[in-house]
């Protein structure tokens, strides 16, 4: 598995060269990642330059398929955790920091009253990433699998060991069993 840094997120790839492809593929595979194909004559720094260029495409189609990862809070002002939305109420304070906790069946997020709606909109994905990102630290461990980093797949097989995207915490239960199965059958989609 290669990989590059495109912007904030790893950019992670398989590479397959053949005589008989005459110029550069990609695909993304829920399971393997961003899959490309490539000429013989490529080098790997050109098929590089080529997924760099391409980066913003990938992330657009990445969040496309999988829109559910990468809701908007403060547009449904809920947040998906296991697979059920819950509530955001939001709170001004006069305390100088944000706070997100879950309580009695819904988030509460407590900011300034001196935040712009704009810093407020940051603050609170923010904040609620930090908050499910933490979950599924605890929860993935569970599933005896380990927790990752964002990346352009659902999850990754090295070994014995299976590695989940962070993000999957907020899909199902089942979902993520689904999706640790098939790392531990090797299927790809």
């Amino acid at each position: 598995m290669h990989g590059i840094r495109g912007g904030q997120t790893a950019i992670h790839y398989k590479l397959n060269q053949a005589e008989d492809i005459y110029f550069v593929k990609i695909y993304l595979d829920d399971l393997n990642g961003i899959c490309v194909t490539a000429p013989l004559h490529k080098s790997q720094k050109d098929v590089e330059a080529f997924l760099y260029k391409k980066r913003e495409w990938i992330e657009e189609k990445w969040k496309k398929i999988h829109g559910d990862l990468y809701e908007n809070y403060l547009k449904e002002e809920k947040v998906t955790y296991l697979g059920r939305k819950y509530k955001v109420i939001k709170h001004t304070s006069n305390q100088d920091a944000s706070s997100f906790s879950f309580y009695k069946g819904k988030f509460h997020f407590t900011y300034p009253a001196s935040l712009t709606a704009e810093e407020i909109e940051v603050t609170l994905e923010k904040k609620a990433d930090e908050w499910v990102r933490i979950k599924a630290d605890e929860k993935l461990n569970d599933f005896a699998v380990n927790s990752a980093a964002d990346d352009y797949r659902l999850g990754w097989k090295e070994g014995n060991a299976l590695y989940l995207n962070w993000r999957l915490i907020k899909r199902s239960k089942q979902d993520i069993q689904t999706v640790i199965e098939d790392l531990i059958e090797e299927r790809s989609y």
